[in-house]
């Protein structure tokens, strides 16, 4: 599992991500930078009510497939 801190903008879009965070189970590059894109290509609901950054984290859970 490699655990992604973002930040997303009131837009929804994720516009920082930093995978490793606490809680990863595999720090290897490859799945790291693999998480690392695949959150900055998420997109959330918008709402210009929010604060104008938003902190969360995505977890991505990478499994072995034949």
């Amino acid at each position: 599992m490699v655990y992604v801190t973002i930040k997303v903008d009131q837009g929804g879009n994720v516009i920082e991500a930093s995978p490793g965070a606490k809680g990863t189970t595999n720090s290897a590059k490859c799945l790291l930078d693999a998480a690392k894109k695949a959150a900055l290509k998420t997109k959330w609901n918008a709402d210009g009510k929010a604060p104008e950054t938003q902190k969360g984290t995505i977890i991505y859970k990478f499994t072995l497939s034949k």
